[in-house]
């Protein structure tokens, strides 16, 4: 309708790009819902001309399009775009990354982030499921869960699975205070008898993690740790007691994601120590930064720079290795024996890859029913830091000189013809 309003070739030839961009697959991803955002009828970025008195119409596929109705919760009239949750990330997450910070937070944490209040994501996942099935009330999702159903008299979201109590009381400690996030530092002393590292607090007294470890973080070139809290209400033994997140880590739980409140990092995990302070094991998990081998290796080179001798710690490569992790029957202990067969044969079968192709299902297909995934330190696959830092060294070299792009074009040779070293060198060659 705009475009058909009396004006200039000059004005219509401004306005028709505006049109044609609409169509395409990056103006279909919408942002990540925020609870800050004003709630508009019309989300698409385009901006009006001066001369356009409103926004023209854009052009997209209908099958990204949903209709809404004065029927709807919050409802009106006109289109709406929902481009899902993976589109635009949290604009902290992308704090720090200038300065090598390259590990960004998940996506499955932006909900976490977003919330103002930062209720644990895994239960703000479960309604933002629900408020996709109900066709996106209010078009945006904290709209719907905490205030604009309520002040039109329709009461707030509970989900039996996750009652509203427990969803309001579960949150996440992120700390925005550069004073508090110091106290949370660590240094590290080389011990020269034989080079191993020595991990002290604030107060300079060793940290002895116990079995559970240390969750920590790596920014800046500054080492961050602290015990990691998943149940809130439990006290946690931080570094320094009397640290001004100490009440407030008294109440939620404490992540990754809490050192720096969501920004980006240059590495995270979990180191183990001694009772005596000593490095013993690293392990890159972290469910919030999901670590890989750059943030391995960045962590590595942290330790070599402090002088630590790298052959005196052990690293955990089940995720560098593809190594799956066994299946256990969800229940406990009294249903282990009745299931122990059963879960010998499931747990081999997952071994051999031939676990999933036999039911028909995909690769990454969920895990049977009644059986859940072990946990990740019950399925470690160590190696010597330094044997560690010499693969990934080693990898990272071959990807530079295309090693592995050679390897992929002599395993797309047929078969009778990889007897012909004359054929396979033509083929890398070219």
């Amino acid at each position: 309708e705009c475009y058909n309003q009396p004006m200039s070739q000059h004005q219509r030839g401004e306005l028709l790009p505006q049109l044609l961009s609409a169509t395409t697959v990056e103006a279909r991803i919408v942002d990540v819902p925020s609870a800050s955002a004003p709630t508009s009828p019309d989300p698409l970025p385009h901006k009006p001309k001066k001369n356009i008195h409103h926004t023209p119409p854009c052009y997209v596929d209908w099958k990204f399009t949903r209709q809404f109705s004065s029927s709807n919760l919050g409802g009106g009239g006109g289109s709406f775009v929902y481009r899902g949750i993976r589109a635009n990330p949290p604009e902290v997450t992308k704090r720090g990354m200038t300065r090598g910070n390259y590990a960004q937070l998940h996506r499955k944490a932006w909900l976490e982030v977003s919330d103002k209040h930062h209720r644990y994501g895994k239960n703000l996942r479960m309604y933002y499921k629900h408020w996709e099935a109900l066709g996106h009330p209010f078009h945006m999702f904290f709209d719907w869960l905490d205030s604009k159903g309520e002040a039109t008299g329709n009461p707030l979201p509970n989900l039996p699975e996750i009652p509203r109590p427990v969803l309001d009381s579960d949150t996440v400690l992120y700390i925005t205070s550069p004073e508090i996030t110091a106290s949370y530092a660590l240094d590290i002393i080389v011990d020269p008898a034989d080079g191993s590292g020595i991990i002290i607090d604030q107060n300079g007294n060793p940290v002895s993690t116990g079995k559970e470890g240390w969750i920590f973080i790596l920014r800046d070139h500054v080492l961050y740790g602290s015990r990691k809290v998943t149940a809130p209400g439990s006290t946690p033994e931080v570094s320094n007691s009397a640290s001004p997140a100490g009440e407030a880590a008294r109440k939620s739980r404490f992540h990754h994601s809490s050192f720096f409140g969501g920004k980006a990092v240059a590495s995270a995990g979990i180191f183990l120590t001694n009772e005596q302070g000593r490095l013993t094991r690293m392990y890159p998990h972290s469910g919030h930064y999901r670590p890989g081998e750059a943030h391995m290796q960045r962590a590595l080179f942290f330790f070599q720079q402090h002088g630590v001798e790298l052959s005196t710690f052990s690293v955990d490569m089940q995720q560098i290795f593809k190594v799956c992790r066994k299946l256990s029957p969800k229940g406990g202990d009294d249903n282990a024996k009745s299931k122990k067969g059963k879960n010998k044969e499931n747990n081999a079968m997952i071994e051999n890859g031939k676990h999933h192709q036999a039911k028909g299902q995909g690769k990454h297909a969920p895990p049977p029913q009644n059986m859940k995934k072990s946990k990740k330190t019950d399925c470690l696959h160590l190696m010597g830091g330094l044997e560690v830092a010499c693969f990934l060294a080693h990898k990272a070299i071959m990807i530079k000189f295309g090693v592995f792009q050679q390897i992929h074009k002599i395993r797309r040779i047929p078969k009778e013809s990889r007897s012909s070293i004359s054929v396979i060198m033509s083929v890398v060659n070219n």
